[in-house]
């Protein structure tokens, strides 16, 4: 059976050493800076929205950098993917894990921005106990099922972004499993967020989190694996969050999840993904 071309670059890609896949990446992320795309285009909005107090040289370095590691991002899922859960494990040199994350008993939810490679921490939950993790389904059955068989080696489950995989997600959530969620994305309907602020400005945000943290009563923490680009190794950070002001009111609920999303990505703004239409038009009109 024929692979799919993704299947093929990655797992081709993944015979060669990390640091020789983010020279790869820093090439693609120099062409693509300097290029006109989608991608560099809405990165330079964000962050002249979010860092307007930079000079425009620093917003435009500001913005390869993060073009870079998003391109990085994808090239990693080589060994992210594709090697063995304990050979990309071993490139963590450091962990900084809150005391409550391993002392809890109840169900853990955790919450992961688009910021470094939230990808090896779905990894690095998966070997810590039993873990429930939402995705999109792809519409090529073959990319699918690679996607699928890459991120739940390791006895994670994934379950879809609809009705049925909220049940699933719940449902463990309540018998004690973690779950983990990117919460930092625009709503795929009005009725899936509200507007709240994010970087001084107008953003629509999910209240998938207020309406689960309402309903179960949970540990919540907000999680990241930071990037080493010059070493290719990685450095976990998970810290706890407040329970209860995440099931507040849904305004209160959505501006406290992006002030700490915020917080977390202001530590390392070029490994956030900057590249998602996350404003109102009218935050982006005002560029004009």
């Amino acid at each position: 059976m024929k692979k799919p071309a993704i299947q093929f670059l990655l797992e081709t890609l993944s015979y060669f050493p990390i640091g020789v896949q983010y020279q790869l990446a820093a090439i693609m992320g120099f062409i693509l800076a300097r290029t006109g795309n989608q991608i560099t285009s809405q990165t330079d909005k964000n962050i002249r929205l979010c860092f307007a107090e930079l000079s425009r040289p620093d917003q435009q370095s500001l913005a390869k950098a993060s073009i870079r590691h998003n391109c990085i991002s994808l090239v990693e899922l080589a060994a992210v993917w594709c090697w063995p859960a304990y050979k990309i494990l071993a490139r963590i040199e450091q962990e900084n894990v809150c005391e409550q994350f391993y002392q809890s008993i109840k169900g853990r939810l955790i919450i992961a921005p688009h910021l470094g490679s939230w990808e090896l921490l779905n990894i690095w939950l998966a070997e810590k106990g039993r873990l429930i993790s939402l995705y999109k389904p792809q519409r090529n059955a073959k990319v699918d099922s690679f996607i699928l068989q890459s991120r739940s080696r390791n006895s994670a489950l994934l379950v879809p972004t609809d009705a049925s995989g909220l049940r699933k997600l719940i449902k463990g959530l309540k018998q004690g499993a973690s779950v983990m969620i990117l919460p930092d994305q625009k709503p795929q309907t009005t009725k899936a967020g509200i507007d709240s602020v994010f970087f001084g400005h107008t953003a629509s945000t999910t209240t998938l989190i207020r309406n689960i943290c309402s309903k179960i009563d949970c540990d919540v923490f907000i999680g990241a694996m930071y990037r080493r680009e010059t070493s290719a190794t990685f450095s976990l950070c998970i810290e706890s969050l407040d329970h209860s002001l995440l099931a507040a009111s849904e305004i209160e609920s959505v501006q406290y999840l992006n002030d700490q999303i915020e917080l977390r990505v202001r530590s390392h703004p070029d490994q956030y993904i900057w590249s998602y239409k996350r404003f109102t038009r009218a935050e982006y009109d005002s560029l004009h």
